[in-house]
């Protein structure tokens, strides 16, 4: 949506054309890869951000309870655009004035790979407010708050990502003829505010089976989406552009007046509205059997550590429906032989829309097709997999794979993620490798000191080690109780007994 604020009141420029002509592939070209903060969520101490992965981990956590203050998530990558390894420095790029690598063409600050793969992409940024969660006995209960921006690319041929880049004279695909199907992006920035309750059904011996739920609603800040179920097209040089079939549909919500480009539109904070939920299911295999036993103070619950345990979780299951400055469009299989393509001009919205509704239908409003549309979660399935090695020290291995709800759906890729960890009470340290699409390997850093965590789960390009196509960091801060250590006599004094999880040194 920034694109669109940023390129009003200007003529398109010739990189854009293309994106513009099969309407708005609203995010940038590329792959870019999910990321999970696996250094916040696979812990033991994740409390109210476990629920992130899975809300049945509430009832398994080394935690009675926790008070996040905030937790953060900011990535981006892609693996079209990138700067190559040698040529990264990160402190050139932090100073005032930040110092870029020139490539051809046209002196670019990054370079892109010329290859035929088929483009998609992930963007994931997380804003985590005042949260908490809180368990008693068998039962946890959690509330969250929360900003989303989340963006995807799914399916973009190479042909498209060129031209998008390069523009309209890159002779290379000139008069070739290319046909492409089934390609999408969408967008949506939004708040959220989540219930969670976990319950353990069943503990007998050393099997402890849970459940959880967190149910959200969503209140949508922006959003937007393109689908193309056909795209047949040629280039035949930089002003001229041949569309035999076209059949797509755009649609957008965003704080910007369509006719006089005022900034906020005047609509309200909240352009849309909808609900959110995620289910998990847990099994441990405790360490030893369970005896119930009361007891007078929450933080005098007992943790007993476990050899393994494995969850299943659906995660993200939901939408948001906008319904306030909202279009829709379609443009249901035109075609257009298009002379002086590069001298289309636009100053807002609605004239953009009524210039290429005009180009394809000859009438500027035959295209739309109402004030309405929905934009989904980024709903995935979801195994995790954690084992007690030795210790202080666990492994977690978790899988995540999509699931498209449909065509306005913002699609998360598929990742394969280990995790080697070793936690205390008062600090943590992780190493997670992730299997990003089953393509692209990615190793990160993360460490938790009381309250503070921070990490990376991809340091490879900002440590020149490999190409920088993004970057990525995440942090948190919250205060944890732990299960065992009570406050008492102006102090925290630990119950020292093996019930507790806890054992004298």
């Amino acid at each position: 949506m920034v694109f669109f604020r940023m390129s009003l009141n200007r003529k398109i420029d010739g990189n854009y054309k293309i994106l513009l002509i099969v309407f708005f592939i609203l995010v940038s070209s590329g792959r870019i890869y999910a990321q999970e903060m696996w250094g916040i969520v696979s812990s033991n101490f994740a409390g109210s951000n476990g629920v992130i992965i899975n809300p049945s981990s509430l009832t398994g956590s080394k935690l009675y309870m926790d008070v996040n203050i905030l937790t953060a998530d900011f990535y981006a990558g892609n693996n079209y655009l990138y700067i190559h390894s040698e040529d990264f420095k990160l402190f050139n790029f932090l100073k005032k004035d930040p110092e870029f690598p020139s490539y051809d063409p046209d002196n670019s600050a990054m370079d892109y790979y010329d290859n035929t793969s088929i483009k998609s992409g992930y963007v994931n940024v997380l804003l985590r407010g005042p949260s908490f969660f809180q368990q008693r006995g068998r039962h946890a209960i959690g509330l969250s708050t929360g900003v989303r921006v989340l963006a995807s690319a799914n399916r973009l041929p190479y042909d498209l990502a060129n031209f998008g880049y390069l523009g309209l004279k890159y002779e290379p695909q000139h008069n070739i003829n290319y046909n492409d199907h089934n390609f999408y992006g969408n967008t949506m920035e939004f708040a959220e505010l989540g219930i969670t309750y976990a319950y353990i059904v069943r503990q007998f011996s050393v099997d402890e089976f849970s459940v959880g739920i967190t149910l959200k609603g969503l209140f949508g800040y922006s959003g937007g989406y393109v689908y193309a179920d056909n795209l047949d097209y040629m280039v035949l040089n930089d002003s001229t552009a041949n569309f035999r079939n076209l059949n797509a549909e755009v649609g957008f919500s965003i704080p910007v007046d369509y006719e006089t480009n005022n900034f906020p539109d005047g609509s309200g904070l909240f352009r849309g509205n909808g609900v959110g939920a995620d289910i998990g299911f847990t099994y441990q295999r405790k360490v030893r059997s369970f005896q119930k036993r009361k007891y007078d103070k929450l933080c005098r619950q007992r943790y007993i550590d476990y050899i393994y345990k494995v969850g299943v979780s659906l995660i993200d299951f939901g939408f948001v429906s906008f319904t306030k400055n909202t279009q829709l469009h379609a443009f249901e299989n035109v075609s257009r032989y298009w002379v002086n393509i590069d001298t289309i001009a636009y100053s807002n919205m609605n004239q953009l829309m009524g210039e290429l509704s005009d180009v394809f239908y000859g009438d500027p409003d035959a295209s739309y097709r109402g004030d309405k549309m929905s934009v989904f979660l980024p709903a995935a399935v979801s195994i995790q997999l954690d084992y007690h090695i030795y210790r202080n020290w666990y492994i977690n291995a978790t899988a995540i794979h999509p699931i498209i709800l449909g065509k306005s759906t913002i699609a998360r890729p598929a990742q394969v993620v280990a995790v080697p960890r070793f936690e205390t009470s008062r600090w943590e340290f992780s190493l997670p490798v992730a299997l990003y699409e089953w393509k692209q390997l990615h190793f990160g850093i993360a460490a938790r000191w009381e309250f503070l965590t921070i990490g990376s789960d991809n340091l490879g390009g900002l440590l020149g080690l490999q190409d920088f196509t993004g970057m990525d960091i995440y942090f948190s801060v919250k205060f944890n109780f732990r299960k065992g250590k009570c406050h008492g006599d102006n102090r925290f004094r630990p119950c020292y007994n093996q019930e507790y999880g806890i054992e004298r040194k």
